[in-house]
């Protein structure tokens, strides 16, 4: 595999029923809610082969978005389940890294999670800002089923998100 290029990551077989495609960045509340929502309601239908679920961490250039975008940098895509483990974490622990600075929160992906910078993300991360701006994506979490828009409030609770996700899921 070319160390240069990382995909997105993606989880369950390519033709399922079902897409799921989320651009989000850990460093915002709003994508934590999305994400343990999709995280109750998709991931299990990822595992039965129901849907495919795609993460697109969106490097906004927004300055509440940075620090997403810093522990983003450090994140091997190309090891998609550890990839995944790393970002839920982040999000669980968006609170307490949230405030640090730019060099802390490279030594807490360095220390903590055992990550060095990837310049395969950094490609990834100007493919997906590309994709981004051409399909007019202007805010995080935005996602889409099957190439719709999935319109939800993402400020509820996960529960609420994740009962919505099921609900069109199952339909």
């Amino acid at each position: 595999m070319n160390m240069e290029y990382a995909p997105p990551l993606s989880f369950g077989r390519d033709g399922a029923k079902k897409h799921v495609e989320v651009f989000l960045n850990t460093a915002c509340p709003y994508c934590l809610n999305f994400f343990l929502a999709a995280h109750e309601a998709v991931m299990p239908r990822v595992e039965s082969g129901e849907v495919r679920y795609t993460i697109k961490h969106y490097d906004k250039p927004k300055v509440r978005l940075l620090h997403g975008t810093i522990a983003n940098l450090f994140l091997d895509y190309n090891q998609p389940n550890e990839a995944y483990e790393i970002m839920k974490s982040l999000f669980l622990t968006q609170k307490e890294w949230a405030h640090l600075d730019s060099g802390e929160i490279e030594q807490m992906m360095k220390q903590e999670y055992g990550c060095q910078e990837q310049r395969s993300t950094m490609n990834l991360s100007l493919d997906i800002t590309k994709e981004a701006l051409e399909r007019s994506i202007s805010v995080v979490p935005t996602v889409f089923i099957n190439g719709e828009k999935f319109e939800f409030d993402s400020m509820s609770e996960p529960r609420q998100i994740s009962e919505k996700l099921a609900n069109i899921l199952d339909w």
